[in-house]
C-alpha cells in the first residue's frame, strides 16, 4: 500500500477543505474530472474510502479525516521546504483565492498586488468580491476577509487592523443641495445607502465623546456593492460613506468633502480567516501581508 503522489494528496486535501470537487478544481486550476480521478487513485493506493460523494454533498469518512489531518501537515512542510531550497522563487507560484468586501478591492490593495506580482510573475491571485461574508470552505478559498466580528469557527483567524468610515459628498452635490449641519438633517438629503433587507433607513454616527446618534437618512441611490456607492459619491449623487483614509486623499485632491466632520461611524475590526495550515504557505502569507497593508490605509 502506498500513499499516492503529491498531486493526488493535494487534490484530496483541497476537496476536504472546500467540501466540493468543483471548488477544489478551481483552487488547483484543473478540471473537476481530474480532481475526481486523483482522489480515486489515492483511495485505491491507501485501500480505504476517504470521501462519501452524493450529487450535492461531499462528506469525509473517519479514515479520510485522519488522512487529511496528517497529509495537510505534510503539504505545509513540502511547501515550506520548497521555499527554503528554491529561495529565488520563494514559492510564490500558483494561485491564491481570496474573498473580500468591495471596500478592500481598491487602489491600495491593487498597487501592492502589482508590486508583488512584478517580483513573482508565476503568482496568480483570484478574488471573489462580496459584501456578504463567505466562509473559507466556499469556492476553495485560501483567505476570506470579514469586516466586524467573525463567526466562531475552526478556521484560523488573523486580525488585519481596524477600519473607520466618515460621511462624504462631492463638492458639486453640496453646491446644489446644501450641507447638513447636524445628523438629523440627513433625512432631507439624498443618501447613498447599502441595499439590504431590511432597508438601511438609519445610520448610527458617533460624536467626539463616543456618544451614538441614530438618525433616519434620505434615499437617493442604493447598491449592494460599496465600490458602486463610492463611485456614486464621486459622481455627486449624494452623501455616502467612505473609508477615512480614502476620504482624506480625495479631500486633498478636491474630489470629495467631509460631511459632518465632528461625527464618524463606529470603527470595525477587519479579520482574515484561513483554512488550517494555509498561513504557512508562502504565497498565501505574502497575500495576507498586502491585505494587512491595504487595511492600514482605510484609516
Amino acid at each position: 500500500m502506498g500513499i499516492g503522489n503529491l498531486d493526488e494528496v493535494r487534490a484530496f486535501c483541497a476537496v476536504v477543505e472546500a467540501r466540493s470537487f468543483t471548488a477544489a478544481g478551481a483552487r488547483l486550476q484543473v478540471t473537476t474530472n481530474a480532481i475526481s480521478l486523483r482522489v480515486r487513485r489515492l483511495e485505491e493506493a491507501l485501500g480505504v474510502r476517504l470521501l462519501v460523494r452524493t450529487t450535492r454533498h461531499v462528506s469525509v469518512t473517519d479514515e479520510g479525516a485522519a488522512v487529511h489531518k496528517t497529509m495537510s501537515r505534510l503539504l505545509d512542510e513540502v511547501d515550506s521546504l520548497e521555499a527554503v531550497v528554491r529561495p529565488d522563487r520563494a514559492d510564490l507560484r500558483g494561485t491564491v483565492r481570496i474573498a473580500m468586501p468591495g471596500v478592500l478591492a481598491s487602489a491600495p490593495f491593487f498597487s501592492r498586488l502589482r508590486d508583488l506580482q512584478s517580483q513573482h510573475p508565476e503568482l496568480c491571485v483570484q478574488t471573489i468580491v462580496s459584501n456578504s461574508p463567505i466562509m473559507p470552505s466556499t469556492e476553495g478559498l485560501d483567505i476570506a476577509i470579514y469586516v466586524g466580528r467573525p463567526p466562531e469557527t475552526a478556521f484560523v483567524g488573523r486580525l488585519l487592523g481596524r477600519g473607520s468610515w466618515v460621511l462624504v459628498a462631492a463638492p458639486e452635490y453640496l453646491r446644489r443641495h446644501g450641507r447638513p449641519m447636524r445628523p438629523a438633517d440627513l433625512a432631507d438629503h439624498r443618501c447613498l445607502r447599502l441595499l439590504s433587507n431590511p432597508p438601511q433607513n438609519e445610520w448610527t454616527l458617533v460624536d467626539a465623546r463616543g456618544r451614538e446618534h441614530t438618525v433616519p437618512v434620505g434615499r437617493g441611490y442604493e447598491a449592494d456593492d460599496s465600490r458602486s456607492l463610492g463611485d456614486a459619491a464621486y459622481a455627486g449623487l449624494g452623501i455616502g460613506l467612505r473609508p477615512a483614509g480614502e476620504a482624506a486623499r480625495a479631500v486633498a485632491r478636491k474630489r470629495l468633502e467631509v460631511v459632518l466632520p465632528k461625527f464618524r461611524f463606529q470603527p470595525l475590526d477587519i479579520h482574515a480567516l484561513l483554512p488550517q495550515g494555509r498561513i504557512r504557505v508562502p504565497r498565501v502569507a505574502a497575500c495576507l501581508e498586502i491585505l494587512r497593508e491595504a487595511v492600514r490605509e482605510l484609516g
